[in-house]
């Protein structure tokens, strides 16, 4: 027979689900209460069930297995209804919000079973304690580790994008300091209270990732997410003057270990190609389509000067081209840079392939791409 919790809870959770059927009906099937309601029908029929169980905890005269001794308190409810309700919120939000309700159940499944089970294994229960500490320590320790130093790693990240350089600098300095400060502490002084050096390190973790918090809410400094706004460290700026980011600290070398097809150097106001196993200057190279060749440039003249790769053309919109270019940085004299070049389709006579050095006209390589 079914106990008055247990009718409690099924009455409850047969309300619930014609409120869920009548929202999805009526008002709209993908909406936030639809979720919502979604999420009480499965929390009441799994109460329910959990209820109908347990017969309520009823326990008969005469039971021999029954016991007066309390169940250690858990936390793993709490993270576990956590976990369902990030799970709810993720279907209608970001799949990474689900993510961390997964990851939160599941955490919850393991923890919550083992401890049951520790607690089943003998009538003592210190040796019950330690049976689950020798079990799941050597991976909640590393697991907790990973996550919080992640934390706080992620934490400081958002403060040194949030603020002035300058200041991340200075702040930098100071806080490594204070962590170096508590380390000959603790060394120097092993007898201190261990609430102590608990609350050190938890007051510590708790500053940085307060700000760490306050500093997303500001966001980036005005510096970066113009940068971030504008493409400032991706786009390529292919003309003869100089870029204001794109030719910042331009690299001047190539190394030894780059798989080389062709060098293209300027020399004279020349332009001329080497081609790997080809004898002589070369006025014309040959790429394979879809393959990644890497060009070296090698800047022979006085001044500074880029390579830029003209690929033809393609559709961004009905009726409208741009030019497919790509080049180096400025490099000044002696100075040589690789450049890779991807093409995935063939040259046509209609839009020519060619490399050229930005200012100076007259001087062009064919690029010839079977």
């Amino acid at each position: 027979m079914l106990n008055n919790g247990s009718k409690f809870f099924i009455g409850l959770t047969a309300l619930t689900a014609v409120s869920f059927g009548v929202y999805m009906l009526l008002i709209h099937p993908s909406a936030l209460g639809a979720t919502a309601l979604f999420g009480l029908v499965a929390a009441t029929a799994f109460l329910a069930t959990m209820v109908v169980f347990t017969r309520d905890g009823d326990i008969e005269l005469g039971d021999s297995s029954a016991t007066t001794e309390q169940p250690t308190a858990s936390m793993w409810p709490l993270i576990g209804a956590a976990g369902a309700a990030l799970l709810l919120v993720g279907t209608i939000t970001t799949p990474i919000v689900a993510l961390f309700g997964i990851i939160f159940l599941l955490a919850t499944f393991v923890e919550w079973a083992v401890q049951s089970w520790s607690e089943r294994a003998s009538s003592d229960s210190a040796y019950n304690a330690t049976l689950r500490k020798r079990l799941m320590n050597p991976i909640e320790f590393p697991v907790l580790a990973a996550v919080g130093l992640g934390v706080i790693i992620f934490s400081f990240s958002r403060i040194m994008l949030a603020i002035d350089k300058s200041a991340g600098a200075v702040i930098f300095i100071v806080l490594s300091t204070l962590i170096l400060l508590a380390g000959i502490l603790f060394a120097f002084k092993p007898a201190l209270k261990r609430s102590l050096v608990l609350s050190i390190c938890v007051v510590g973790a708790l500053g940085i990732v307060a700000a760490g918090v306050g500093s997303m809410s500001s966001g980036l400094r005005e510096d970066l997410a113009s940068a971030a706004e504008e493409d400032h460290y991706m786009h390529r700026e292919c003309g003869a003057e100089a870029s204001k980011y794109f030719d910042k600290l331009p690299l001047e070398g190539v190394s030894l270990t780059s798989s080389i097809d062709t060098v293209i150097e300027l020399s004279g106001g020349k332009l001329i190609a080497r081609v790997q196993g080809i004898n002589g200057e070369q006025q014309s190279i040959t790429i394979p389509r879809a393959n990644p060749t890497n060009i070296v440039f090698r800047n022979l003249d006085d001044g500074e000067f880029r390579l830029v790769a003209h690929l033809g053309e393609k559709m961004v919109t009905d009726g409208v081209k741009e030019k497919v270019e790509t080049c180096t940085q400025l490099i000044p004299q002696g100075a040589e840079q690789a450049l890779t070049l991807t093409i995935p389709k063939p040259a046509v006579a209609g839009e020519p392939f060619s490399l050229e050095v930005a200012g100076l006209s007259g001087q062009s390589i064919e690029v010839v791409v079977p």
